[in-house]
């Protein structure tokens, strides 16, 4: 469902028009995908209307109409990964399922739909629809795509080497050895990842031309457009702490602001061995300004309310540990309790075969700190 240029308003919102002193514009940029499942008892009135049409589906091999509060849906032949319900419209895409082993439902909203409507509309929009039908139902965001629309963008090859990335991987790739786009970190892992490529190559590939709605007068037709688009999983939004659709719509700001300021840069080269102290390429700053990035506080608090309160839980243990650790080592004071402690930790690292830097890093990556 293309939106109207008037519907794309809300998508426009979120628009610099101006231009950098490079050339770069920005055409668009806001939440590009919001991946919601939801948690409660749905009700078996559905469930059994829902396998009976399901049935049918199967006998004939095709989608079959399903109402669903006002809204016609295909309820398909087939399941959706684990959900054995899988209800197609060109508003989205829902599943369900009777597994008390995972979200009651799970709900995938239309690009389009959700540039032509917005992301609070857009949740609201799905949760008026199955609320009716799932009782207690609360909402997550299991994905939040979050992008920017670049024109004068210019990438190449050699860039390659400038990205300092926290992300594990970097994929390029190519057409007629022209770069048309990077990949950065493992999506599998569900935390972050990121996306650059030609969005004008992408658009002429799989006919999403209504995008030149949404960028409107200020896109030059023809000219080509980069889209710099950051995932961020469901693993990410639980370590901040990020989990109902108002508090990630919130820390968008504060997300691309760690997006395109800690997780990936992009640098300009310099004599310095360490890349990651070279400057900002002029290109990133103009990303890095993008509108989402306005009012971007949050996350930084988010996270350090998080370190806080895991010390303020670990400190009596540790202290703990400490004064046991000085009864039978024989010390009575902080200074000769850890000249002790240095001792017995290199004593340990020489049996475990592993310093304690490694078992630093180690555990860092499990509990998905950076």
């Amino acid at each position: 469902m293309p939106p109207s240029p008037h519907a794309s308003a809300h998508t426009v919102a979120n628009m610099r028009v101006s231009a950098s002193e490079d050339g770069l514009y920005e055409l668009a940029s806001g939440v590009d995908a919001l991946y919601l499942s939801g948690h409660g008892y749905l009700s078996k009135g559905l469930l059994a209307q829902l396998e009976e049409e399901r049935i049918f589906a199967d006998r004939v091999s095709v989608p079959v109409p399903f109402e669903l509060g006002s809204l016609t849906f295909g309820l398909a032949p087939h399941g959706w990964g684990k959900y054995r319900y899988c209800l197609d419209h060109e508003t989205g895409r829902i599943g369900f399922t009777s597994s008390r082993r995972l979200p009651s439902v799970r709900i995938q909203p239309r690009a389009e739909f959700l540039h032509a409507v917005g992301p609070e509309e857009t949740v609201r929009h799905f949760a008026d629809l199955v609320r009716p039908f799932i009782e207690g139902l609360v909402l997550s965001v299991a994905r939040l795509d979050l992008f920017v629309d670049m024109e004068g963008m210019q990438l190449c090859a050699q860039d390659r080497s400038a990205f300092v990335c926290r992300g594990d991987g970097c994929t390029t790739y190519e057409n007629a050895n022209t770069v048309t786009g990077f990949a950065f970190g493992s999506r599998r892992a569900q935390r972050i990842s990121a996306r650059l490529y030609d969005k004008t190559a992408e658009m002429a590939l799989k006919g999403t031309d209504w995008w030149e709605l949404v960028w409107g007068e200020r896109h030059t037709p023809g000219a080509q457009v980069w889209r710099i688009e950051f995932e961020v999983g469901r693993a990410a939004l639980s370590d901040l702490e990020l989990f109902r659709p108002e508090a990630v719509l919130a820390a968008t700001p504060s997300l691309w602001a760690y997006c395109t300021g800690e997780w990936l840069t992009l640098r300009s080269p310099n004599a310095d061995s360490n890349r990651s102290r070279w400057p900002v390429d002029p290109r990133w700053q103009a990303v890095q300004s993008a509108s989402l990035a306005h009012g971007a506080t949050e996350l930084r608090f988010i996270r350090e309310r998080k370190r806080a309160t895991l010390l303020r839980n670990l400190m009596p243990a540790l202290v703990g540990y400490l004064v046991a650790f000085a009864v039978v080592s024989g010390t009575s004071d902080i200074d000769d309790t850890f000249g002790e402690l240095l001792d017995a930790v290199a004593n340990d690292e020489v049996v475990r075969r592993m310093t304690f830097a490694e078992r630093v890093q180690r555990r860092r990556a499990e509990r998905g700190f950076r």
